[in-house]
């Protein structure tokens, strides 16, 4: 293509003709409507979280009041002492806990009677256990001391 051709092809008549200048208006038109819209929603956020707040404090006034249980002491003061002898004696008071479960127990089982009995970390101690050979697997996933 000649420049003649080209300077015809992108010239303010031919996009003047195409109504360009007016579509070029509305665009900017738009863009600044949509600012202004987000501008006003930005300054009401305050008075919306205030409002929430409100409306959170009225459905807060009408429930029940949380009655918290009493703490369970521990049955037996545990030192965490995992020598030798420190694992033994913990393995003793676990297995006075769980003698409800009978010789061979699942581990979630000897979980819930530890944390109904109080005993701290339960989690920590039975993995000690475990490692220590006092809580042995029997295969079908159930356990059983070895004291």
């Amino acid at each position: 293509m000649d420049p003649a051709t080209l300077l015809t092809l992108f010239s303010f008549d031919r996009i003047a003709e195409q109504n360009g200048w007016a579509m070029a208006a509305l665009g900017i038109a738009i863009d600044i409507a949509c600012l202004a819209l987000l501008s006003f929603i930005i300054s009401r956020v305050p008075v919306i979280i205030a409002f929430s707040e409100r409306i959170g404090e009225a459905f807060s006034k009408n429930r029940l009041p949380i009655v918290e249980q009493p703490a369970t002491a521990p049955q037996a003061a545990l030192d965490h002492d995992f020598s030798a002898e420190g694992t033994h004696q913990i393995a003793t008071v676990y297995k006075d806990c769980a003698k409800a479960l009978g010789a061979s127990f699942q581990l979630p089982d000897l979980y819930r009677i530890s944390q109904a009995n109080g005993l701290p970390h339960p989690h920590l101690t039975i993995k000690t256990l475990r490692e220590a050979g006092l809580l042995l697997a029997e295969g079908d996933g159930s356990f059983k001391w070895n004291l």
